[in-house]
């Protein structure tokens, strides 16, 4: 019986640190702190203005549109705005979209923080019907990127080329034609970005 108690008591002793090192490791916790990501601009938050006139170089179609942060409360925004071009009938002209251009240099979409009654940009370009216009648009539907919501409808006036009309031509010609592609650049914060 001796013996036996001291046996155990040479167990206890050898498990003993193993034991309480497990238990503290077990009561041992961590903290994780969630962080918040940015608010992204709601559509309700935005309001666009323009087109805005840009001198055209080339005969091209272009403007500027400019989106106000019409809140209370700063967002932030980023990526490429949607632009579709409608005739006075409602029928789509199905130009392709791209985000190069001869007419603006190429810029990787940047986050854009938008104060209340901060402003950012974006730049509409195309080339001009060489062959003559198959269409013209009335008006045009505007919508942000990475928000939901009813588009912005702007309408289209006049008939000149480039001077902030708003009226995109739909060319006679191929599909393919370099007056069939609309160049729509990221949204930037400041206007001269888009000329830079």
């Amino acid at each position: 019986m001796p013996n036996a108690l001291a046996t155990l008591a040479i167990v206890v002793t050898l498990l003993g640190p193993a034991v309480g090192a497990s238990a503290a490791r077990a009561s041992t916790s961590t903290t994780t702190t969630t962080v918040k990501p940015s608010r992204q601009c709601a559509a309700t938050q935005l309001s666009f203005s323009g087109p805005g006139a840009v001198s055209p170089q080339m005969g091209e179609d272009v403007f500027t549109i400019t989106l106000t942060n019409v809140s209370t409360r700063s967002c932030q925004i980023h990526g490429y705005p949607t632009v579709r071009f409608y005739t006075s009938a409602g029928r789509l002209l199905t130009f392709h979209y791209s985000h190069h251009s001869q007419y603006f240099r190429h810029r990787s979409p940047l986050l854009v923080h938008l104060a209340p009654r901060g402003h950012a940009y974006f730049l509409v370009a195309k080339y001009r019907c060489d062959l003559g216009n198959r269409y013209f648009s009335s008006f045009f539907l505007l919508f942000a990127p990475h928000t939901t919501g009813a588009p912005s409808v702007e309408h289209a006036h006049g008939d000149g080329i480039g001077a902030g009309t708003g009226v995109m031509d739909y060319c006679k010609g191929s599909s393919r034609g370099p007056g069939q592609t609309l160049g729509i650049t990221a949204i930037v914060a400041a206007r001269v970005q888009l000329f830079s």
